[in-house]
């Protein structure tokens, strides 16, 4: 029996049910559930099989870094859409994050928890372009919150852009760990109201920018 030829459009389907498949497994039952073993029982591939859409674990985490990254984005791009103020886009920025976070935890482990390779770690490899696409769709989002974050810094005067990264820096700190609190469930033993806390960490934030801004 003659092997059948995909189409390099058919390639990619097949290769895309995969990725929705293990991001399937991520989110239901975490990264530790994640193997070719798990992902092949799934989709009623043979290992074998799965080899030839991801050539290895790497291409697939690289893969489901690009996607995750590119589906926060979108998230917080359209929660600004609209905004016209940068302190309202601030606003949705945060909010949607944290959204995001509770929404998917085990995608926002495997995005910022897990020590993953970077893209420098795949320099010279056959990785290195799909690394490259991923960090990209990374990088995107950094921009986005950035620019958000130097308009509401700025008054009258150009912000120092060391301003600009210390606030982020400090801010995704704070919405990092109230985060991990929360999806971990030691924030619910720390306090009655989780949800109170984390919209009380917000609001102390927001009103360090409106301060920082009008000081």
């Amino acid at each position: 029996m003659s092997k059948i030829t995909r189409s390099e459009k058919e390639i990619e389907e097949v290769r895309n049910a995969i990725l929705e498949e293990a991001l399937t497994i991520l989110r239901e039952e975490g990264f530790e559930k994640l193997s070719m073993y798990q992902l092949g029982r799934r989709t009623n591939m043979t290992a074998a099989n799965l080899y030839n859409y991801f050539r290895n674990k790497d291409q697939l985490i690289i893969a489901i870094h690009k996607k995750t990254f590119e589906l926060l984005y979108a998230m917080l791009s359209k929660a600004v859409r609209k905004e016209a103020e940068p302190m309202a886009k601030l606003k949705k920025i945060i909010k949607t994050f944290l959204t995001f976070a509770k929404k998917y935890p085990n995608y926002y482990d495997i995005m910022f928890n897990r020590r993953v390779p970077q893209v420098s770690d795949y320099y010279g490899t056959s990785e290195e372009s799909l690394a490259r696409e991923e960090y990209e769709s990374s990088v995107r989002n950094l921009n986005l919150v950035m620019s958000i974050g130097k308009n509401v810094l700025s008054s009258s005067s150009e912000p120092d852009v060391r301003d600009v990264e210390f606030y982020f820096i400090r801010t995704f700190s704070e919405l990092h760990g109230i985060v991990s609190l929360y999806n971990s469930g030691i924030l619910k033993v720390i306090v009655k109201n989780p949800e109170r806390a984390m919209h009380r960490i917000v609001d102390d934030l927001l009103t360090a920018y409106i301060r920082r801004k009008y000081r």
